[in-house]
This record gives structure tokens, C-alpha cells and sequence, in this order.
């Protein structure tokens, strides 16, 4: 526990502002990232699903939309105010409203310092060995792991034809890699071991409790957790979907498409470990999120310099 605090670093996320706890070195993450990977692609032999050669029109074709998903991502990073290498994101309104409550107290005579602006935490993308494979399984499904390594399966590409749809889902992995999604939740489900522990302490010596428990845990706190971070993935994705020049407004019609492939149930959502269809569609047509995704859109099709998914946010 003191090892992890002393060596664990609070992170500004890329566009949402948001600030997490992490505990684990980029470069744990990846190396951790790349080990899974490699178990995952042993397992697919395992279980008789064929990984696509990389010479595989399908294969080509994904990771092609994969990669103008990354580059439309570090042209955001390299187009940032005063040349910043990374760009800055804007401020959260609490964050906003901290720095107004800190003039205030300084006109007041306060020595209380003005707080300064963070910019978000990119490292962990610098020099990342992209990797894209294709799996021939029926299933809808895609995912991803830390060192930029994503996994997709042909179910996607049965149901979903166009680019602009697989752009999506892609631009959805590539906001889980620049959020440092992985590395958030291996921390959190240590601090939520320890909660458990701590219950149990003061538990009986019912033998069902450590299942009560972490079926607990579960509902209220890793589910709900779990479902925050795919809509912020969702909402990082649909700005790399514009920056890329996919026209942005196609996201939630994905998702909500997506919804009737799977077969979901909007009631069910606190069970899952994904927020409905109907809620992550409804999240993206929000003016507060499409409208700057437009923004970034139209200044692609126009053929300008695109200002990077950052920068539009200030």
C-alpha cells in the first residue's frame, strides 16, 4: 500500500480532463499489455480460431482505418497552443470554477496560489508498437490491450459494411489505449481488494460472506467503474472519428445498431459492464460532445490544418 502510493502518479486523461490514480509505469503497462497479447493469440490457436494473415484483404482494410485512427491522434498531439508537443485539453468546469474561487481569494489578499493548468498524460503512446489482427469468429466483438495492441473479430465486419462504421469501434480501443484504461483498472481493483478484505474483517465466519462480498463490490463498485470508462472511450473515439475525417454523426447510429446485433437489454444495464446501446448513442448526440466533433469534422473535409482534438477544446 505505501509502495503504491509513493510510486503511483495522479494523470490528467486526454480531452475529458478527468484526473486518475495510477499505479503502474507506462512501461509495466505495456510490457504487461504485450504479454496478454501474445497469451490471447496462443489461445485463439487453442480453441481453433484462425488469426487472419496480415496479407488478408479483410486484415489489410482494418488496419489500415486503424491506423488513420493513430495518426489522426498524434496530429492532435503535435498541434497544440505554443507548440506543445501534446496539446492542452480544456478545463473541467470544476477545475474552472476552482481557478475562479482562487482569484477571488488572492484579490482578497489570500497567499493561496493559483493553481496551474495540466496538461494530459501521452507518454505512454510515444513510440507504441501498433498491432492490428483480425480473428475469424462470428462473434461481435473487439478489444484492447496496453502498447497499443487491438484485436478484432469478422463478426464485426459480417454486420458492420461500411468504413466509417469500422472506424468507429477502432477509434472506441484507441481511447481506452490513450486513457490509460488497463493501467485505471488494475489500480482500482486493488483498492477494492483491500475494501474487501476490510469487510470481512469485521464479517462473521459465514463461509458465503467473501462471495457476498465481492458480488457487492461487483454491482457497486467494478461494473459501474467499467461502464464509465467505455463512455469515455466512446467519447474520445468519436473525436479521433472526425480528426480521421469520418463524419462523426455516424457514431451513434454504430451504436445503436450495435445494440440490436447483441441483443442487449437497456434494464439490465447496472449488470453489465457496458452502458446500454440506446445510453452510449444518446451520450454521443449530445450538442456538448457533437458539436465539437463537427468542428474537428469540417475542418478536415475543408482540407485545413486540423487544430488536433485537443486544441478545439480550449
Amino acid at each position: 500500500m505505501a509502495a503504491a502510493c509513493c510510486y503511483g502518479t495522479l494523470e490528467t486523461v486526454p480531452y475529458s480532463n478527468r484526473t486518475h490514480f495510477i499505479v503502474l509505469t507506462p512501461g509495466g503497462e505495456r510490457r504487461a499489455g504485450e504479454f496478454q497479447f501474445a497469451r490471447m493469440k496462443e489461445l485463439m490457436d487453442e480453441e481453433g480460431k484462425a488469426i487472419l494473415p496480415e496479407s488478408h484483404p479483410d486484415s489489410v482494410r482494418v488496419t489500415r482505418l486503424a491506423m488513420e485512427i493513430v495518426r489522426a491522434a498524434h496530429k492532435g498531439f503535435d498541434a497544440g497552443p505554443e507548440k506543445s508537443p501534446y496539446g492542452v485539453v480544456e478545463d473541467s468546469l470544476e477545475a474552472a470554477a476552482q481557478r475562479d474561487n482562487d482569484d477571488r481569494l488572492v484579490k482578497a489578499g489570500s497567499k493561496k496560489k493559483r493553481k496551474k493548468k495540466k496538461e494530459p498524460q501521452t507518454k505512454h503512446l510515444d513510440g507504441l508498437n501498433w498491432e492490428v489482427v483480425l480473428v475469424e469468429d462470428k462473434n461481435v466483438n473487439a478489444c484492447c490491450l496496453p502498447g497499443g495492441k487491438i484485436m478484432v473479430n469478422t463478426g464485426f465486419l459480417r454486420h458492420f459494411k461500411t468504413d466509417a462504421e469500422l472506424a468507429t469501434v477502432l477509434g472506441h480501443e484507441v481511447g481506452h489505449i490513450i486513457a490509460r484504461h488497463a493501467a485505471e483498472q488494475i489500480t482500482k481493483n486493488m483498492w477494492i481488494f483491500i475494501l474487501e478484505l476490510f469487510l470481512l474483517i469485521f464479517c462473521d465466519d459465514d463461509e458465503n460472506n467473501p462471495k457476498n462480498i465481492a458480488t457487492l463490490t461487483e454491482l457497486i463498485l467494478k461494473k459501474p467503474f467499467s461502464r464509465k470508462m467505455e463512455l469515455e472511450a466512446d467519447h474520445i473515439g468519436v473525436l479521433l472519428l472526425a480528426a480521421a475525417g469520418y463524419d462523426p454523426r455516424d457514431a451513434p447510429a454504430f451504436y445503436e445498431k450495435l445494440g440490436k446485433t447483441g441483443g442487449g437489454k437497456d434494464w439490465a444495464d447496472f449488470l453489465s459492464t457496458h452502458p446500454s446501446s440506446k445510453k452510449r448513442a444518446q451520450n454521443l448526440s449530445q450538442d456538448k460532445v457533437m458539436d465539437k466533433a463537427m468542428e474537428l469534422y469540417r475542418e478536415v473535409v475543408a482540407g485545413r490544418e486540423s487544430k488536433g482534438f485537443f486544441f478545439v477544446f480550449r
